[in-house]
């Protein structure tokens, strides 16, 4: 891995009316073509960061905490929560935003969850999206999505639901930071994150309480809400599609699987479509300079095409 951070974001906030999105930007006022940036589930803007400083030289960027994630204050009820919708109209807000903002059309980029929130919402709305670019974007079949109804309404364990239920039982709570840090590293789900990332992780999502532990921005109920919330259509979001992209995938426990590469690349010929050799969910934090050149590649495309 060779990425250097080399640019401080500014934390800033939309106001919507149930509360408001916080995110990071990186903008120096030079007209650079805006991108932003949507995080995998229980994650934060700021552990991307390392990922996205690199490109702050070339991009105006902003990087979302999603609805109940970090620092953003908007309702996240997990007890309501069916679906990803929300989501999208969230993004939809801060692309208007953006747009207003920056008299430009917007560079959609997402991870995971992310990464489905941004093809939801180009599909909705292509007049604010000049691209994407997708990072193993959660795109769950009809087969999945029944399955996860009748697992809910049964009230079943395991199976579709294990991932919800493995969230359910995290811990919220540690004694420090560096705790949180040397738990998790080397283990689990975060068996391949370099040190770094996951220092960034948990410094933009956890607080330091009055008691001095600290404690995540995104609670385990919300996460695993999330991981059971499948009653949004990804394939009528694909059907709709219209915005030229680029997509990487893992090679290892890809959410990304057949049919959607296929059905993705009728959306868009020229789109660069690839999985990542070695690669697992977590390529972001696997391999931050493919995607930065994935990035860098696909502003080319656009430019090369006059969009």
């Amino acid at each position: 891995m060779n990425v250097v951070v080399n640019a401080a974001p500014a934390r800033r906030e939309l106001a919507l009316a149930d509360g408001a999105i916080s995110f990071l930007e990186w903008d120096d006022g030079a007209g650079k073509p805006p991108l932003h940036f949507a995080h995998a589930n229980g994650f934060s803007g700021g552990t991307y960061r390392r990922l996205l400083a690199p490109l702050a030289g070339e991009f105006h960027i902003r990087a979302w905490d999603a609805r109940g994630h970090g620092h953003s204050t908007l309702t996240a009820d997990p007890a309501k929560h069916r679906n990803w919708y929300v989501y999208r109209d969230d993004l939809i807000a801060m692309a208007e935003d953006f747009r207003a903002a920056t008299g430009q059309k917007i560079i959609l980029m997402g991870h995971s969850m992310g990464g489905a929130a941004s093809v939801m919402a180009a599909s909705e709305r292509p007049d604010l999206v000049r691209g994407l670019v997708l990072i193993d974007p959660v795109m769950t079949p009809p087969l999945f999505r029944y399955m996860m109804k009748l697992w809910r309404l049964t009230g079943r364990k395991g199976g579709p639901m294990s991932l919800a239920d493995g969230a359910e039982r995290r811990r919220a709570v540690f004694e420090s930071r560096e705790t949180a840090v040397d738990r998790y590293f080397g283990r689990g789900a975060f068996r391949t994150w370099p040190r770094k990332f996951l220092e960034d992780y948990i410094e933009s999502g956890t607080r330091i309480r009055e008691d001095g532990q600290a404690e995540l921005l995104c609670a385990p109920a919300w996460e695993a809400a999330n991981f059971r919330a499948h009653g949004h259509n990804m394939n009528r979001a694909v059907a709709k599609l219209n915005v030229p992209f680029a997509l990487l995938y893992a090679a290892e426990g890809s959410t990304c699987r057949q049919p959607f590469p296929t059905l993705m690349r009728a959306r868009d010929r020229k789109a660069h479509i690839a999985e990542v050799p070695g690669s697992t969910h977590f390529l972001p934090m696997e391999f931050p300079d493919v995607v930065i050149a994935e990035v860098r590649n696909f502003k080319a495309r656009l430019e090369a095409e006059g969009r």
